[in-house]
């Protein structure tokens, strides 16, 4: 059997990785704090109507956008969920059960 190795890296392709991974982080910040904000603006909403509700927790909104991600991936319409294409969300759910088995299942950590 052959080992795989990764070469080493170009100065030029570490750049490019910097980069890309710099961008990453920043828009994830952007993603999470936008889910807190929205947690918290609801939470205000409800208070300031003198609604006895729970407040939306961060979760909801996290979900929100996997799902709208999801679907959009798939190429379908978030808002009918219409129109995206099966054998693409099957590889996606795939995907995730693949980190499930190989990560989670086996006592590993990402």
């Amino acid at each position: 059997m052959t080992e795989k190795t990764c070469s080493v890296p170009t100065p030029e392709q570490r750049k490019y990785l910097e980069i890309r991974e710099t961008a990453e982080r920043a828009m994830l910040d952007k993603v999470f704090r936008a889910i807190d904000d929205a947690a918290i603006e609801v939470a205000e909403g409800f208070k300031e109507a003198g609604l006895e509700f729970e407040p939306t927790s961060r979760e909801y909104f996290m979900f929100t956008v996997q799902q709208v991600t999801f679907v959009r991936l798939c190429g379908g319409d978030p808002d009918t969920l219409h129109g995206g294409d099966p054998e693409l969300g099957q590889r996606i759910v795939n995907n995730g059960q693949h980190i499930i088995d190989n990560y989670w299942k086996s006592g590993e950590r990402l």
